[in-house]
């Protein structure tokens, strides 16, 4: 596994842009489209504002989010809505968006519909982003969690429900081997918190642990 140190935050965006850049355009060319699965968060706005305006064909890019609330797309804890607000905009605006939630009120409903739109994703997966919370978790796969713990340990394709330890606690979450499957792997995070976090994991056995562990070709982007 790479860890890519930046000396700021600038330096660390411009080096992700032109890495997914490069693996969109890659993809297109080798199998007429490209697939990405990205996180929600503040960390990624920036870059994803910055990803916008790069002149690709957007036409030919399927995206999907890693994980997301269930809460409706207008919520401010929607990742939905960041996508949308900071991604599909000027050229990005032609990309084909998969969002998670159909449905706030019937959760098992949602959840059988999410993997049936998803589908193409499970069969082929170009690139994914990942962030990691203060406590390990990265996707909607958190510590302390019976869902998250069967995630993890299962080899299993597929969309989950999640408990998150604060609000909004109703998840979705692709699984740690859906994820794995991604071509590329991008791990996105900053402060020396989370570093510390990350350096230590293979100790606490967080969620992020595994995903170190399992998938050699996962990169890490920091800065402090």
């Amino acid at each position: 596994m790479k860890i890519k140190q930046f000396k700021c935050i600038e330096e660390l965006e411009n080096s992700l842009v032109r890495n997914i850049v490069k693996i969109i355009t890659n993809s297109i060319e080798t199998y007429g489209d490209a697939r990405i699965l990205l996180s929600g968060g503040s960390t990624p706005i920036n870059l994803y504002s910055s990803l916008s305006q790069q002149n690709i064909n957007w036409s030919k890019v399927k995206i999907g989010l890693v994980d997301e609330r269930l809460v409706n797309n207008d919520s401010e804890f929607s990742n939905e809505k960041l996508i949308r607000k900071n991604l599909l905009q000027n050229f990005a605006k032609n990309a084909h968006f998969f969002e998670m939630v159909h449905s706030v009120d019937d959760e098992k409903s949602n959840l059988e519909l999410v993997n049936d739109k998803y589908s193409s994703f499970m069969k082929r997966l170009d690139l994914t982003l990942l962030g990691m919370g203060s406590d390990g978790h990265t996707a909607s796969i958190f510590p302390n969690d019976l869902e998250s713990e069967r995630i993890m340990n299962t080899k299993n394709i597929g969309i989950y429900s999640t408990k998150a330890p604060e609000f909004p606690f109703n998840r979705i979450t692709c699984s740690k081997e859906m994820i794995g499957n991604s071509n590329d792997i991008f791990l996105f995070f900053t402060g020396i918190t989370k570093f510390n976090i990350f350096n230590n994991s293979m100790k606490t056995n967080v969620p992020i642990s595994y995903f170190i562990k399992e998938y050699q070709n996962m990169e890490t982007y920091y800065t402090e």
